[in-house]
Formats: C-alpha cells, structure tokens, sequence
C-alpha cells in the first residue's frame, strides 16, 4: 500500500509507524507541520501548513491511504476532504486527546478536571461533525477516549501506542537500591498533574525515606531517555484516568510506572497491566510503599517490561493498522 500519514506528529507515534509499516513493505511517507523541542529523531519529512498543502494534489493522486492525525488534515479547514472522498481514497483520523475532550464530557466521565482543551466544545462539536462526514473511521489509543469520538464516526478502533521496543534496553530498578530515583516528566504540568506530584513529593521528605526526586522538563527526546533509564520510579499523569508515551517508554525501560488510570479503563486493559495507579491526592501513600519494598519495584519492572513487549510493541501495532486499511 501507498501510506501518508500527516499532518501532526504527536508523542514521536507518526515516525514510529511510519517506519514500521515502511519494514513492513509498504510505500510511506510522514508529513509534519507540528514542531517542539522534543526533537524526535524519524524518518517524518518536517514542513509547515503551506508547504504541506502545494504538495496535496500529487499525494492525492498517488497515495491510496491517507492517516490523518490529531483533527487536522492537509488544510486548514479539510477543504480537500470531499475530493479525496468522491476518489474513493481509504482515510482515518487518528485523535489523540486534547483534539476531542469536550470540558462537559470530561466533568462527566472524570473526577478530577483537566485543562481545558484548546478548542470549545461547540468548535470541537463543528470539526468531528465535519470531519465524520467524509472519514468514516477513527482511531484512537485507548477506552479512557473513545466516548468523545464514538457518536460521530462509523467506525472506531483502539489502537494502542506504538513502541519500538527493541530500541530499549531495559534497567530494572535494583534490589539493593537504598536510594531510589523518582523522575516526573511534565510536558503539560497542568494536565499531567504536576501540583499534586510535586505535593506528594514534599509529604514524602517529611517521612524519613531516603529517596532522589528529579523533574524532567525542557530536554529533547534523547536527553530524557537517558534520565529516565537512571530512575527506578516514573511517575506520569495524574489527572487524565489513563497513561501516556511516557508510561509506555519507561515500562520498555523495565521501570515502575505510577499513574491514574481510571476504573472503567483499567476494565478494559489486559490482565497483566502493570502500572501502579493512584489518586493525585493519594500520591505520597503509594510512592511510600513502593520505596519500602525494593523486591517490589524490581518485580513490577520486570512486568512492565513484559506488558510492553506484548501489548505496546510496534510491530504488534502496525499489524492492526494494516487490518484497519484494508477494511
């Protein structure tokens, strides 16, 4: 198959399916207008709107799927979106969050807020409705997102993130560690949570545990995968009711993951999902008894590991993308 994927690189996922499915055989191409210090390190071409859209009229014409990411297409507006239906060309919208969380829908589903998204609700009410009228399938990567697509589009899959789990070599957190490293990475500090993770942390000091606590903000994509290897707990967001590409690439490290995920999501996880949940207010109670219990930081490391390689892993994930195109 003849792939795109465009225009929004979120969490570094474009690059990485688009060199798997690349592997895999197929034509690819990644197209991304979206840019941040992360500096991800792929093979995405980056660009911006304008450019992106001179070139819109021989991708057309030569692409057969079109994975659109993050509600946006090669314009501004979808404007190429009824074109590319009436050709008959296969697209998906793959969302990934802020792009459809309605405030109403979160203050119905979710306990704790979140920031608003950087759309209202009625804008994000007028875009899916417009862009479900010519995509008919969407994506996206776990259950805590589906009931803010569900009732537009014909067809929703979840997909989970993608890993290149080969590329991690795993650094369980020792046994005889008697002063372990906890490392938060707040990319949004408002959505992960960071008040409550940084509050956690001062109740900690006041217990008489020996433990490091290190932020990591403001480094590129390989500068905080190094800090991470370093740490034996990764905390992620706190807020949401799910986890993120942080959780996934510091289980592939073979690290303790602490997070909130919510009860109905939890529900539709594997059995063996390893990730230690807890409240943004219960924070300091659960980092308590995983420093207490070195044997137990090593034990979940080894399953986070696990849980990655099977569930995570993107070959796995590019397996389910190629079923999804075909349909």
């Amino acid at each position: 198959m003849r792939i795109v994927h465009a225009p929004t690189e979120i969490a570094g996922q474009m690059g990485v399916l688009c060199d798997e499915l690349k592997r895999r055989g197929h034509e690819v191409n990644g197209y991304n207008w979206f840019h941040t210090y992360i500096n991800y390190k792929n093979s995405v071409v980056h660009t911006d709107a304008y450019e992106l859209a001179r070139h819109m009229v021989p991708l057309a014409k030569n692409s057969d799927v079109f994975h659109f990411h993050n509600g946006n297409t090669f314009s501004v507006e979808g404007l190429e979106l009824p074109a590319l239906k009436l050709q008959n060309k296969k697209m998906v919208m793959h969302h990934w969050g802020n792009d459809v969380r309605t405030d109403q829908a979160v203050k119905r589903l979710n306990p704790y807020a979140l920031p608003k998204s950087y759309y209202s609700d009625e804008e994000i009410d007028r875009r899916l409705k417009r862009l479900s009228t010519y995509i008919d399938t969407a994506i996206v990567q776990d259950y805590e997102m589906v009931p803010y697509v569900k009732d537009y589009y014909k067809n929703v899959h979840v997909v989970p993130l993608a890993c290149k789990v080969d590329s991690f070599v795993p650094r369980y957190p020792r046994v005889d560690q008697t002063n372990p490293l906890i490392v938060h990475a707040p990319t949004s500090r408002e959505f992960k949570g960071t008040v409550y993770v940084q509050a956690g942390i001062e109740q900690l000091k006041g217990r008489q545990l020996p433990f490091r606590y290190q932020p990591v903000e403001n480094m590129s994509h390989e500068q905080a995968l190094a800090t991470y290897g370093e740490a034996d707990i990764i905390i992620d967001q706190v807020l949401c009711g799910t986890y993120g590409m942080l959780s996934v690439e510091a289980m592939a490290l073979g690290k303790v993951v602490v997070a909130y995920i919510r009860d109905d999501v939890r529900a539709q996880l594997p059995s063996n999902f390893p990730i230690v949940s807890t409240a943004p207010e219960k924070v300091a109670d659960t980092l308590e008894e995983l420093l207490r219990n070195p044997q137990l930081r090593y034990e979940i490391g080894q399953k986070s590991r696990r849980f990655v390689e099977e569930f995570h892993d993107v070959r796995v994930i590019a397996e389910i993308l190629e079923k999804i195109y075909l349909k």
